[in-house]
């Protein structure tokens, strides 16, 4: 055997071990979702359930309004996704192919946005949404993130890739920059498009902090904050259907992610650090 080869048996083990280790707390997630209360404290743990209880998904689902939690999730997060790729497009095309005056110092000003934590704009985005009347409406889970500098970075770089001489062809041929943005910088992007639309969703469907922040009503709820009604119960945390509840929360991004796969890598690896 070759060094080489036995280098590459080496790597392999490892990537397969880091897997083993980060897929075990969701396999003990979903035989837990499965198991009877009283075997989930079990010493030592019991991996596999004497009886599969596959009734606690269905029981977790009508615990609480899920069916709603749901629609408000897919709302807030396809908004938010669909309107960033709107305005991150536009504004990446401008600092990729235009030029002004002071386009690269605003171009590190947009960058800030990335730098700032987001408890920094936590009471003032909460105030201004407060003077305007939209706390507890879809408006709040949407509008403080319409833009995002994350995302104006990543396509903006893929934008920077492209060959000048496509932009020298549609400019001979009489095309204006939102023709030459739709019909030759969108569809050589579309990895890069694909990998912040996927990371986007992925961020908004699990986030909890500002949801809980501006909604007050059940109506408002989205899929994470409707988890913590299996921790406010008087028989206290109900771990099976908590389990059960968070799998069904994390599927979709799951499922996202696995249709996404290709794009994701592609995206990742195409997007270079010219500028």
């Amino acid at each position: 055997m070759t060094s080489r080869r036995a280098g590459q048996i080496a790597a392999y083990a490892t990537v397969v071990a880091l897997a083993a280790v980060f897929a075990l707390p969701f396999v003990w997630m979903l035989t837990t979702a499965v198991k009877p209360h009283d075997e989930i404290f079990t010493y030592p743990p019991r991996w596999i359930p004497s009886v599969w209880k596959v009734g606690n998904f269905a029981a977790a689902w009508t615990k609480a309004p899920f069916a709603r939690f749901f629609f408000n999730s897919v709302v807030v997060t396809a908004s938010v996704a669909g309107i960033q790729l709107a305005t991150a497009s536009l504004a990446a095309y401008a600092f990729a192919r235009l030029r002004f005056p002071g386009k690269n110092v605003l171009f590190l000003a947009y960058l800030s946005i990335i730098m700032v934590p987001s408890q920094v704009t936590l009471i003032p985005n909460f105030i201004t949404l407060k003077n305007l009347g939209l706390l507890n409406t879809y408006g709040a889970l949407i509008l403080p993130f319409a833009a995002t500098g994350f995302g104006t970075f990543l396509i903006r770089q893929h934008f920077l890739s492209i060959p000048n001489e496509l932009f020298d062809a549609a400019t001979v041929d009489g095309a204006n920059h939102l023709y030459t943005l739709w019909h030759v910088c969108l569809p050589l992007a579309r990895p890069a498009l694909a990998t912040f639309a996927l990371l986007t969703t992925m961020w908004h469907w699990n986030d909890f902090f500002w949801p809980l922040i501006v909604t007050s009503s059940v109506d408002m709820r989205t899929m994470p904050l409707g988890l913590v009604v299996f921790t406010h119960s008087e028989q206290g945390t109900s771990w099976d259907l908590l389990m059960a509840a968070g799998i069904f929360t994390a599927l979709p991004v799951v499922v996202l992610f696995l249709a996404a796969q290709r794009y994701f890598v592609q995206g990742i690896a195409r997007v270079g650090i010219k500028g």
